[in-house]
């Protein structure tokens, strides 16, 4: 099933029918090594392991499935179960696929018997079930990463879901203080109907206590109402047939001023009842903050109080709202580390629960895994959460697509290729993402690794959260670090763009090898080696804006001058391929170069092309191949090495290859190698001849170079020789990328770091 796969996406470009397998069954045989470096940097690698993520995917579509027919749920439970087996048969087993076939398995011996799923419970026991088949796998990364991103999923996504999912509270509820006030709910009061007191006086009800604010002037009540004679002067309650109550504001009066209110009881057969009675003031504590009744002193009128029927009488009781009522500050409650940390994406207002859970299960994830991902590499990756929430709408249809083409390639290929046509577009989304994602400015910090970096992590969490818990703290922290991203993104390019103006040739730094990069007009260019890995020579090509390569010249077959060809040639269109015309060609360039349909041409000294403000002149190798007196192989396929020169209106520059003492000794008795720049050979090593150097002449020198690589390159006899010729030595281990440029008519070197 996982070759038939494999011969299904074959139609699909290289990239892409690398990934599909590793995505579907964890197939990374065919991966791409540039795509394997973005995933890397992306934080997605997770994605070309198979884990909890793709049983669960299979596992959902059987349940869907066997539910859409009406089968009982044992049946179903079983379905899930077979087919979550069948699927981890098919992906091998690993670290990740043991421990979410026994979470799986778990949670449907839950589902069928009826039992309430518990996440942690189930992975409580597959991690214990394991460790006791298999002990090594307690000293497994792969192991300990998949449990911890499964543990953050189930102990911190929930939560941090619905924390994005509320919005906060506007006005969080404070016990009022001696200077505010707050704004009482109004208090319904139902009266019932009692029998008829033998009193006539009815025994009143307490009105409840509240705090008050003492006015500064106390408050002198109006004159008698002269509308009610015959009523006592100390209470006025009344309502009339056709009048349902008019409500009136009691204000607060001095401490010695009084009013209660009492229920209104009607006797059977009356409508509106009224009752007026007597109020005796009572003594109260005075003072700021005193709980006190509102009173009337007899000697005073009482405003008119609101009466309302007896069915449906209601008394509402409460403060003025003032400013300080309006405006207050409430501290906010405590919170943890994880509070913390959500507290940075919750948003003003409550996001929708699939947007929430979309961010927060990649976040909750990456936030369990980097104590991990430091001790084992060494690295925080920022942008995974940014990268995992924009691949993981296509990861599902990729995967069950892909499954569904394992099972039916075996049958028919043909077939199979017509369900991978949509999963070739969802995992061309998910190429363009960590394309995008590696691209970006810190996508990976470096941090030290081991017990060192696991201490830094730790204080730098023991610092992030008390600033990430109040607001204000966290306004500032947020300010500085987007005011301190900004100036990384915008001063570099700013006071050091890239490529400079008026650029000819740069030598990327490619590490350990040789990789350059001539200008043949806009867009065009034509590359001499491509150095020992895809990525740096495609991220160097990437930041020439180079969109076509109409010649690339490999100058011998090394691995350290052809390794990173899969990385120029992407996505990129070629004309043609110059070839060393001694040395056998390795069948992985040929079949390369015959894949991507390039023409394969062989080098002949003295042949010339212009491309653009360059014109390029083969003067080796010769037609006869020298011998070298080491008498070794690497140093007579490094004699083989073609050697260009590339000239224009400011300037020239030799590019040597890897030519020791013997081929340099040849090339000074076939042609003149005289030019204002020298690509030194062989990365500086200490097999160069004093004659060579002297008879070129060059103004500067640019070495190739890997930083700590184990050869001694550049040996310093080297250097010595190159200095003593009056020669500026430019290197890419201590300086980047290195670009000549038209300065005015002459030449200059631009380092780039």
């Amino acid at each position: 099933m996982r070759s038939a796969l494999r011969a299904a996406a074959d139609p699909f470009p290289e990239d892409q029918r690398g990934l599909l397998p590793a995505l579907v069954v964890g197939d990374t045989s065919r991966m791409d090594p540039q795509v394997s470096t973005d995933f890397k940097e992306a934080g997605l690698t997770h994605l070309t392991a198979v884990s909890g993520a793709n049983l669960a995917i299979i596992a959902g579509a059987a349940l869907a499935l066997s539910r859409l027919t009406g089968l009982p749920l044992p049946v179903r439970a079983l379905l899930a179960a077979t087919a979550m087996i069948a699927f981890a048969v098919v992906a091998r087993p690993s670290p990740s696929v043991l421990r979410a076939l026994a979470m799986g398995l778990a949670a449907a011996l839950a589902l069928a018997t009826g039992r309430p799923r518990h996440g942690m419970a189930a992975l409580s026991i597959s991690v214990l079930f394991l460790i006791l088949f298999s002990p090594g796998l307690a000293r497994s990364y792969g192991f300990a990463l998949s449990v911890t991103a499964t543990a953050g999923i189930l102990l911190l996504a929930p939560k941090w879901r619905d924390h994005l999912t509320q919005p906060p509270p506007a006005h969080p509820s404070t016990p009022p203080t001696p200077h505010t006030q707050t704004r009482p709910t109004p208090t319904k009061l139902r009266p019932t109907p009692t029998p008829t007191p033998t009193n006539p006086r009815p025994t009143p009800t307490p009105a409840r206590l509240r705090p008050t604010r003492t006015p500064a002037e106390p408050h002198t009540p109006p004159p008698p109402t002269p509308a009610s004679p015959a009523l006592p002067q100390h209470a006025t309650r009344g309502s009339t047939p056709t009048d349902p109550g008019v409500q009136n504001h009691v204000p607060a009066g001095d401490a010695t001023h009084q009013a209660r209110v009492h229920p209104i009881t009607a006797g059977p057969g009356a409508a509106h009842p009224t009752t007026a009675e007597p109020i005796t003031p009572r003594p109260t504590t005075t003072g700021p903050g005193a709980a006190r009744l509102i009173t009337t002193e007899p000697s005073t009128t009482a405003q008119p109080l609101t009466v309302r029927p007896a069915a449906s009488l209601a008394l509402t009781t409460e403060a003025p709202r003032t400013r300080s009522t309006r405006r207050r500050h409430h501290p906010r409650p405590r919170s943890s580390v994880a509070q913390a940390a959500a507290s940075l994406l919750r948003p003003r207002r409550g996001l929708p629960r699939w947007l929430a859970e979309a961010i927060a299960v990649p976040a909750a994830a990456q936030f369990a895994v980097t104590p991990v991902l430091v001790l084992m590499s060494g690295q925080v990756t920022p942008v995974a959460v940014i990268a995992n929430l924009l691949a993981g709408p296509a990861v599902a249809p990729a995967t069950l697509l892909g499954f569904a083409a394992s099972v039916v390639a075996p049958i028919s290929v043909e077939a199979a290729r017509i369900l991978l046509i949509p999963a070739g577009y969802a995992v061309g989304w998910i190429i363009t993402v960590a394309q995008w994602a590696a691209g970006l400015p810190f996508a990976t910090i470096p941090w030290p690794g081991g017990l060192l970096g696991l201490a830094l992590l730790a204080m730098a969490v023991a610092v992030a959260v008390p600033l990430l818990r109040h607001p204000r703290c966290r306004a500032v922290t947020l300010a500085v670090l987007a005011g301190i991203l900004i100036a990384a993104l915008v001063l570099p390019p700013a006071l050091s763009p890239w490529p400079p103006r008026r650029w000819l040739m740069v030598m990327c730094d490619v590490g350990q090898g040789d990789g350059m990069v001539i200008a043949a007009g806009p867009g065009r260019a034509v590359v001499v080696d491509t150095g020992p890995d895809p990525t740096p020579m495609d991220r160097c090509l990437r930041d020439l804006g180079i969109r076509e390569i109409p010649l690339i010249i490999l100058t011998h077959p090394h691995a350290d001058h052809t390794g990173g060809l899969t990385g120029a040639l992407k996505n990129r269109r070629i004309g043609a391929a110059l070839l060393t015309n001694h040395s056998a060609t390795p069948p992985p360039i040929t079949r390369t170069l015959s894949t991507h349909h390039i023409p394969q041409w062989t080098a002949i000294p003295g042949t010339q092309w212009t491309f653009g403000p360059s014109e390029l002149t083969v003067l080796a190798p010769p037609a006869t191949p020298p011998t070298a007196n080491a008498a070794t192989e690497g140093s007579e396929i490094n004699n083989t090495s073609v050697v260009l020169r590339v000239r224009w209106h400011a300037g020239s520059i030799l590019l040597s290859g890897d030519i020791e003492t013997e081929a340099q000794s040849d090339l000074l008795r076939t042609a003149s190698p005289a030019a204002d720049i020298l690509k030194v050979p062989h990365h500086g090593s200490a097999r160069q001849d004093p004659a060579f150097i002297s008879a070129v002449g060059a103004r500067a020198a640019l070495i190739s170079v890997g930083s700590d690589n184990t050869y001694g390159h550049p040996a310093p006899a080297t250097l010595a020789l190159l200095h003593r010729s009056g020669t500026r030595i430019y290197r890419t281990d201590q300086s980047g990328d290195l670009a000549v440029t038209d300065h005015n008519a002459t030449l200059a070197i631009t380092p780039r770091n």
